[in-house]
């Protein structure tokens, strides 16, 4: 009849009653369990992509342009380098990148 699965401490049923009946009910299961997966996903990603996008927002407030702009900036800068604006530009760099990436999921 199959393995004895305990629900709480104090009923017992025979793991079989727990398995679904026919191969639709299976197939079912199944659709509803990839409908919950991809809304995780898709949830999780809205929510990454908004957190990036936010972080992106914040570089173009700070140097008042974007990261084109930005970039070119900082590639025709003759003279000494500026650390602060070095890090930012890897950091901005890598927010789109991550914003791109978290976005194709949405």
């Amino acid at each position: 009849m199959g393995d004895i699965v305990e629900h709480g401490q104090y009923i017992k049923v025979p793991g079989k009653l727990l398995e679904p009946i026919d191969n639709v009910a299976k197939v079912s299961m199944y659709k509803e369990e990839q409908k919950v997966l991809q809304g995780f996903v898709h949830n999780k990603a809205e929510k990454k992509a908004d957190y990036y996008d936010k972080k992106i927002a914040e570089m173009k407030q700070k140097y008042d342009m974007d990261f084109s702009a930005f970039q070119n900036k900082i590639y025709l800068r003759a003279g000494e380098v500026d650390l602060e604006e070095w890090n930012d530009f890897v950091l901005w760099g890598s927010y789109l990148k991550a914003y791109r990436y978290w976005a194709q999921f949405c």
